[in-house]
């Protein structure tokens, strides 16, 4: 199944993820503790309190965010591929290009999300939960360090659609909201 999204939300939503990526904040801290599954679910639950399907939609996630924040001077193309739908692949890895590699810049740092809902509906999910890009940063392509002026991303709320396309979950929208978690 393919989304039928207008590339434009698509598109405007990673650049919105991107900026707030980029973005400074002093918000409080979440916990994966925290994290509340779907009410529905009612197979056996693993340490944190998710199901083995909600487990793979978190993972589908955390392959996604890996893919745009800690790829360092890979393309984004080459690790994007394989974890969202073709829609967003096509936003998304020209918004990500024109954003960072064209600008001969990288992302450094270390990233994290942490989910606090996790609702599957058949082929579709939805994942709620922080974006942790505080201690990442954009730097010049080959620097291994943040130097002067650099800033630190920020801890922003973060929904994520997802479609499950021939038995692998793949990003379908992410939507950065605003505020800190």
């Amino acid at each position: 199944m393919t989304s039928q999204r207008p590339r434009w939300v698509a598109a405007a939503t990673l650049a919105g993820l991107l900026v707030l990526s980029a973005c400074g904040s002093d918000g409080d801290s979440g916990s994966l503790a925290d994290a509340t599954p779907s009410a529905t679910a009612t197979a056996s639950k693993d340490a944190d309190g998710f199901t083995a399907e909600e487990r793979e939609v978190i993972d589908a996630v955390e392959r996604y965010t890996a893919a745009v924040f800690g790829r360092g001077a890979k393309s984004i193309k080459t690790t994007l591929k394989g974890t969202v739908t073709d829609q967003l692949y096509a936003d998304a890895a020209a918004g990500e290009k024109s954003a960072v590699e064209d600008k001969g810049l990288q992302r450094i740092g270390p990233f994290g999300f942490e989910p606090t809902v996790v609702t599957v509906d058949g082929d579709e999910a939805e994942v709620r939960g922080c974006l942790d890009t505080s201690s990442s940063y954009v730097v010049k392509r080959g620097e291994t360090e943040a130097g002067v002026g650099s800033r630190p991303g920020q801890r922003s709320p973060l929904e994520i659609t997802l479609e499950r396309v021939e038995g692998t979950w793949l990003v379908a929208l992410p939507f950065a909201k605003d505020g800190t978690c």
